[in-house]
Formats: structure tokens, sequence, C-alpha cells
């Protein structure tokens, strides 16, 4: 009698196996299953933000105490700029507390999607699969066709939590004050956007630890940086942000590359609510704050807009203000030893015809 083959739960494919975080009950079912081993942590890597969220809401009290006002309490602030947005923002937020904290809860989470959303379908249009699905890619159909392995959702909150973790800095900058400086952004580039290609190069340094602890993992994502730094430079995106940054704010710094460096980062770290901007309508509701902004950039004394530091081939040169470009293409000088271009121009907006 010949034996009979034993299905496992590891001889699954990969693709039911990415399905059984969907139907966990809690955030430490979740860590739990993700620990088993590496085939089951790569099957976790690819779970969707807003299921990270629904699992820590649903877990249980030795984690968060008590389960829904960790996560409120944690991001209330941002709740309350987003609802001075606009009126209808502000109703929804008052309704929202007549369902006690699960209201707001439900309405933390479907604000922030109704803006992380259509931010993830822009970036899966300068990186992702829609990008590539353009016909006759590789001949003539994309300009900047390169072969690019990026995940929009987390390519989104990456960008986000650079602009929340150093938009003080530029504040405490613009206001004449010292922030946090470059290795501290470096550091954050390095261990918090991980990148399979980022490397020790010259005076460039990757420590031996967290998501470098073992190069042969195989859920270190794999190009994270230089997917986000092909973003940044993508005609699209730099269209869009072109657009709401001059019709919010005012024009650019035409004749001012170090200013127009600093402005054209500036609108994107405003924190993950200030991805409404480029919706339709949004410049509007941020034009306060960007004509604020751009006005503080423009009073910029002269000497903060020397160089902070350069990199060791004297190419990349850093204003004292963060730029994620530039601490994006430091980070990947290692795969990448020359760029062309860090700073291409923006894209004019098309013309209307007369």
């Amino acid at each position: 009698m010949s034996p009979t083959a034993t299905t496992t739960l590891l001889s699954l494919p990969s693709e039911i196996l990415a399905l059984i975080p969907h139907h966990l009950a809690n955030i430490e079912d979740f860590k739990e299953f993700s620990s088993t081993c590496s085939r089951l942590r790569a099957a976790c890597s690819h779970a969707p933000p807003n299921l990270i969220l629904q699992l820590a809401a649903a877990s249980s009290r030795v984690f968060f105490r008590p389960d829904p006002y960790f996560l409120v309490a944690a991001t209330a602030k941002q709740v309350g700029e987003w609802a001075l947005l606009s009126d209808d923002n502000a109703r929804r937020l008052r309704e929202s507390f007549k369902d006690g904290i699960q209201g707001l809860f439900d309405l933390l989470h479907a604000s922030r999607f109704t803006v992380f959303n259509p931010l993830a379908d822009l970036i899966d249009r300068c990186a992702g699969e829609q990008w590539y699905s353009v016909p006759d890619f590789w001949h003539g159909g994309r300009s900047d066709a390169e072969t690019i392995d990026c995940e929009p959702q987390r390519a989104t909150y990456q960008i986000a939590a650079y602009g929340g973790l150093f938009g003080p800095t530029l504040d405490a900058n613009l206001a004449g004050r010292k922030g946090l400086d470059l290795q501290t952004r470096l550091d954050f580039v390095k261990y918090c956007i991980p990148d399979g290609y980022c490397s020790d190069y010259d005076c460039f340094h990757v420590e031996k630890t967290g998501p470098y602890r073992d190069r042969s993992d195989p859920t270190i994502p794999r190009m994270d940086q230089y997917s986000i730094l092909h973003i940044l430079r993508n005609s699209v995106w730099r269209r869009e942000w072109g657009d709401a940054r001059r019709a919010g704010g005012g024009p650019d710094f035409a004749d001012d590359e170090r200013r127009q460096r600093i402005w054209e980062c500036a609108v994107m770290m405003q924190g993950l609510e200030a991805f409404d901007m480029i919706q339709p309508g949004g410049a509007a509701r941020w034009r306060g704050r960007l004509t604020e902004l751009r006005e503080k950039i423009e009073r910029m004394d002269d000497a903060k807009m020397m160089s902070a530091e350069r990199d060791v081939h004297n190419e990349i040169d850093w204003l004292e203000c963060p730029i994620l470009q530039d601490d994006l293409l430091c980070c990947t000088r290692g795969m990448f030893p020359v760029i062309i271009c860090a700073h291409p121009p923006s894209p004019p907006s098309p013309q209307k015809n007369t």
C-alpha cells in the first residue's frame, strides 16, 4: 500500500497562506502566527495596513488598555486637524461622538482611508501594477521604464511617516531653530524604510541590526528606498503635487533652486492628512497652511540655505532642512553609484488651448 501524502499548513500555496491573517481574531494571534517560521512571516508581510489596524483594535487589553482608546488617543491630534479642513469634516467628527469611543475609532479608520486609498492609487500609477501595465512598457510605453519592486500601500505610509517625524524639524528650521540632524534622518530611512540593496559604501554604514540582522530573510523589502526615490522623480507624481502646491500656496521659486527644493518637499511633510491636498478641491482646503509655509520659506535667512553637509563624492548637497529625496539618494548610493540628475525640474502643467 502506497503511503498517503500528508497535507500540512506549510504545504499550502503562498496565495492561500496570505489569506489566513484576514481570519485571525486579533493582533496577538497575528504576532504569534507570523513568528512561527519564515514562510508564515513572509505570508504576513503583505497584510494591508487597514487589516493591522482592525486586528489591533480587536486586541485584548494586555497590549492596548483599553482597546480602542489607545489608538484614538495616539491619533487624536491628527483627527482634530483633519476636522478643521472643512465644515463637513467637523460635522462628521461631532456626529461620531454620539456613538462613543467606537464611533470615534470608526471615523478615524474611515477618514484615514479616504485619503490613503487615492494616494496609494497614485503611487501605483507611478511605480506599481498600473505603471507596469502600459502597453510596450520596455519599448517606449514609459519614458521612465526600469525594474521597480514597489508595494504602494507600504510606500504611502513610509512617505507619510517621514513627513510626520521630520515635519516638526522643518518647522523648527523655518523658524531659525535646529531640529533633528541629518544622521537621525538617515537612520530612519535606513532602518524604517528597509531595502535589501541598502549597504555600506565609503563612509556610509548599515549596521547588522533590525531589518538587516539576517540579510537572507526573504521578508526584507527588496527595493523600498529606491521605489520611493523613483516615485518622487516620476512626472505624474511631480505634476500632481506641483499643481496642488501652486494652486494652494503660490508660484514656485523658479530662480532659487534651494528654496524650491525645500518648497517641493515641505508640502509633502504635513502628515498623512496633507495628502488630501492632491484630491479634487484639496488645494483650496489647504490654502492657508500652504500660503503660510511658502511665506516662511521665502523669508528664510540665506545663511540657512547654505549646505549643512555634503556626501563623500561631493555630489549630494544637503541643506539643514529635511528633504526626503536627498536622504533616499544617499541610502541607495551603494546600489546605484551614479545618479545623473538628483533634482529633475518640475514638469509644467498642461496648457489649455486658446
